[in-house]
């Protein structure tokens, strides 16, 4: 019997766990995710987004405020190593976080077309919150990003989960919901269950990815086509969902012209 997933308390849960979210994404993507069954989850390091899970200028500056206001030198060197330790071991964890971002609303989104999709042959997944849960393996946390104003805001201290569930204020229009997995250290963590979903890009083995497999059927409530997509992609698309037991795939409410 699997166990039940943990919750974690740098992962915050919505209020509402019905809550629908979507995954915008390109066409080779989704066909990925059909033809395997599986969720494609890059390490932090691979998300394209070099300050990902790093420290904010405003944890380094309260650091440095503290070094400065040291009661002695012993003191103020303890500070200092402190927070040279804790920077570091930030981005050492980068490529040891598995990572899976979707977008929490009601609705589709224009600016997700255009931020997370890079062509018209594009796709947005719908869900929602408990779906994806449940659809993933126990030792998956998911809960929604935290946003603070990384040029003075600290992060809750104790836990290094909270540089990959937090990001500056400018993203808050993302409403990120994130699913991150933790490379176990050893098999008493369930490394072996992990490696059995793990995988290296065949050209590039610096491209770590964990891909837990999943009923898409269950998962996907709905499927909405880019806002300029093509006749031909859109059969393709509608195709595919026939084949797999999908919904027909709906046009986006940015559609300007008919479709197939």
């Amino acid at each position: 019997m699997t166990n039940p997933p943990e919750i974690h308390p740098s992962f915050p849960q919505p209020e509402d766990p019905s809550q629908v979210i979507w995954r915008y994404m390109d066409g080779e993507k989704f066909r990925w995710l059909l033809e395997h069954q599986r969720l494609f989850m890059p390490t932090a390091d691979n998300l394209g987004d070099p300050l990902e899970g790093s420290t904010p200028p405003g944890e380094i500056e309260w650091w440095k405020r503290e070094a400065e206001n040291a009661t002695s030198e012993e003191v103020r060197a303890t500070i200092i190593h402190n927070r040279h330790f804790i920077a570091s071991l930030s981005e050492k964890f980068r490529n040891q976080y598995y990572v899976s971002c979707w977008h929490m609303n009601g609705h589709e989104n224009y600016s997700m077309w255009r931020c997370y999709t890079n062509t018209e042959e594009s796709v947005a997944i719908r869900t929602t919150y408990s779906e994806l849960r449940t659809a993933l393996p126990a030792q998956v946390f998911m809960g929604s990003i935290r946003y603070i104003d990384y040029s003075i805001d600290r992060l809750p201290f104790g836990n290094m989960f909270e540089h990959i569930m937090h990001k500056d204020n400018y993203y808050r229009y993302e409403a990120e919901v994130r699913a991150v997995v933790a490379l176990p250290p050893t098999n008493a963590f369930g490394l072996d269950e992990f490696l059995v979903d793990h995988f290296n890009l065949a050209d590039d083995e610096n491209f770590r990815v964990y891909a837990p497999q999943l009923d898409v059927r269950k998962l996907i409530q709905g499927i909405v086509l880019h806002p300029k997509v093509s006749d031909d992609f859109a059969v393709e698309v509608r195709d595919l969902c026939s084949a797999r037991g999908l919904p027909e795939p709906e046009l986006s409410r940015g559609t300007k012209k008919p479709v197939y």
